[in-house]
């Protein structure tokens, strides 16, 4: 009876270890895109190819950076609505100096040319957003009462705001990386003929605002 209970012992340690390593290899590397940019265009990641290896540097490094107790605090700053607002400046500051740190290490990871592609392309979303501000600033103060008004706004410069990625990332890219992402795989569809969201999508929007600092 011993001998049985301590089999049983041994194959649920066995099954925990295995599970635990499956997970392990389930679990993806963070992206080199920003959410914005692979929303707008889908199958961006195709343009760099990374081998397990540099996958593994990576991931370690994204995860120094965003576990560091400056950038965690700075991430909650940005999401508390009661900071003040020299406070969330400050924050932005803080994950945008570690963004571009993390940048600098990237190049000995993927190499300079591959970590230049990817700056220019996240550095878009950025750069596309101050231009979209700057022309909704005055709609949107006029609207500022007007709930309905504000949200069709905001719609349509969310439009915009893909439109406008889209066309300036592909502006960057050669032909042979347009093909990778034509090529590239896509989600699959579900029912109703939408696409399945993925688990995170709800709590990737809460972090746009850091993540596109």
């Amino acid at each position: 009876m011993k001998v049985t209970i301590r089999f049983l012992t041994v194959l649920a340690l066995v099954g925990l270890f295995s599970s635990s390593l499956l997970a392990q290899k389930k679990a993806k590397a963070p992206s080199l895109f920003s959410a914005q940019v692979k929303k707008a265009v889908p199958g961006i990641e195709a343009v760099v190819s990374l081998s397990a290896e540099q996958k593994e540097k990576y991931a370690g490094l994204h995860k120094a950076m965003v576990s560091s107790e400056g950038y965690a605090n700075a991430t909650k700053t940005i999401k508390d609505k009661a900071a003040a607002k020299d406070d969330r400046k400050s924050a932005f500051a803080v994950i945008k100096a570690a963004k571009e740190g993390l940048a600098g290490k990237l190049k000995e990871i993927i190499g300079a040319d591959n970590a230049t592609l990817v700056s220019k392309v996240n550095g878009v979303v950025s750069s596309t957003q101050k231009e979209l501000r700057a022309e909704y600033k005055d709609k949107m103060k006029e609207a500022r009462k007007d709930k309905e008004a504000r949200a069709t706004l905001q719609k349509e410069m969310q439009g915009k705001l893909a439109a406008s990625i889209t066309e300036k990332v592909n502006a960057l890219l050669s032909g042979a990386q347009k093909e990778a992402i034509k090529n590239a795989p896509t989600k699959k569809k579900g029912k109703g003929g939408k696409k399945k969201k993925a688990k995170g999508e709800k709590k990737g929007k809460k972090k746009e605002e850091a993540d596109n600092s």
